[in-house]
């Protein structure tokens, strides 16, 4: 089978986490991956910097006041390269744009992201939902850096597939697939089951200790979201994923987990849903 080549475009390094375990997934059975972020995030979650202005100026560290962006920055790329490496993940790009990033003041970004696609040709791109709504979008906001990277991403794709516009071949993107952080559960397309990854997404999760994770905190997290996706899926830990559009199909997909549906006992299933102690019946 031809391997795939999947495109991960995000606005922050941490972004990342919202379907890296699937992104694993597919790293280790050959397929290609490639993670962006389009701004370093150094202005996003810095709690050090928060609490320390939460202080009456006199009590205030200087030191994390006046931090170092140049070196601030460092450690963000760094952060994400070892998060991605936890997934055998080595194209790596971080684009650097500031923040807050808005298109209309920097456009450049849509030939940034238009020479991505063109270079990788993916057969699947990630990215951020262009919906103002949900987990990072917010209700009622129509732009904050996840939907201004949309919004970009959206117009390089489409610039990518316009014949003559580059030197290179254009390119149509087959899948686009949204992360269904942004999304409620009742509208997702399908969700993965990474149980047997959720370790390394704790891992992940615990790296990025520039906003404040400590790995106590990243794994309680992810019980709870993961776990949530996993409860509502019928398995321990799931990412969850919601399509651009539907997709072109020659007979209806139905895919092995389900088909276990049709024999396995309800005790079992349970089992499954808790982990492999399971429960006693």
């Amino acid at each position: 089978m031809e391997k795939l080549n999947i495109l991960s475009i995000n606005a922050h390094p941490h972004d990342f986490t919202h379907m890296a375990a699937t992104l694993g997934i597919h790293k280790a059975k050959g397929d290609n991956v490639t993670v962006v972020s389009v701004t370093s995030g150094l202005n996003t979650h810095n709690e050090k910097l928060h609490d320390e202005l939460m202080k009456p100026v006199e009590d205030r560290d200087p030191v994390i006041v006046n931090q170092d962006y140049n070196e601030l920055e460092k450690i963000k790329k760094l952060e994400l390269k070892n998060a991605c490496n936890i997934f055998g993940i080595s194209d790596v790009r971080v684009l650097g744009y500031p923040q807050p990033f808005r298109l209309d003041i920097y456009p450049k970004v849509i030939e940034s992201i238009t020479s991505i696609i063109l270079d990788i040709r993916p057969s699947i791109l990630i990215m951020q939902s262009p919906y103002s709504k949900g987990h990072h979008g917010r209700i009622g906001v129509s732009a904050d850096d996840h939907i201004e990277t949309s919004k970009a991403t959206l117009e390089a794709k489409e610039a990518a597939a316009i014949p003559g516009l580059h030197q290179k071949a254009p390119h149509t993107i087959p899948t686009i697939l949204y992360p269904g952080v942004y999304f409620n559960n009742d509208e997702f397309d399908f969700i993965v089951d990474i149980s047997e990854w959720f370790e390394k997404r704790v891992e992940a999760e615990s790296l990025y200790i520039s906003q404040g994770h400590t790995l106590e905190w990243s794994r309680r997290r992810l019980l709870v979201s993961l776990g949530n996706t996993g409860w509502f899926s019928n398995t321990l830990y799931g990412e969850s994923f919601v399509r651009e559009k539907p997709e072109l199909v020659t007979e209806i997909p139905f895919s092995p987990l389900a088909l276990r549906t049709l024999k396995e006992p309800v005790s079992e299933k349970y089992k499954r849903m808790v982990g492999k102690k399971g429960l006693d019946f």
